[in-house]
């Protein structure tokens, strides 16, 4: 039998606000095999973005997340230490939000930002995260940030 790559069951999600709970996700369940593509659809505002930030825990601190199982390639995540899941989410399992173009900082240019992602989660020098940058750049169409190029300069070509 081929262990799942990422499997959970009974995730929820409720909100705490002024009038109480307000329960987002309730209950789903989704298994994930090696190879496979899944797309998580629905209307708006149906819990697939606050399913998927509740799997790799960038929920705000006004959520509180349950699920009976949360698996990513056979490593139990509910009983992990937190340093270990650092290790893991960004670099092994990640999302791509709905706008990826609004996640950059413009605070800091494009080029330091994807340089860093490099280093955090490789084990590539400063040099090599660098030339990683580009080829990245080059494999998603995402224009090549130069040193200056902040965020809200680029412009995406369509896909």
């Amino acid at each position: 039998m081929i262990m799942s790559l990422l499997e959970f069951s009974s995730l929820s999600v409720e909100f705490a606000t002024l009038n109480g709970g307000f329960k987002a996700v309730d209950n789903v369940s989704l298994t994930v095999d090696p190879g496979e593509i899944v797309a998580i659809v629905g209307e708006s505002g149906s819990g697939k973005s606050v399913s998927m930030l509740a799997v790799i825990g960038l929920l705000p601190w006004t959520a509180n997340s349950t699920a009976d199982k949360l698996e990513f390639q056979g490593r139990d995540m509910l009983k992990m230490r937190p340093r270990d899941k650092r290790k893991i989410i960004g670099k092994d399992i990640s999302m791509i939000f709905q706008e990826p173009t609004t996640s950059l900082n413009p605070c800091f240019t494009v080029d330091f930002q994807i340089t860093e992602t490099l280093k955090k989660h490789t084990d590539l020098s400063v040099r090599n995260a660098r030339t990683g940058r580009s080829s990245f750049c080059a494999w998603s169409a995402f224009p090549h940030p130069s040193a200056a190029s902040r965020p809200s300069r680029i412009s995406c070509p369509a896909a």
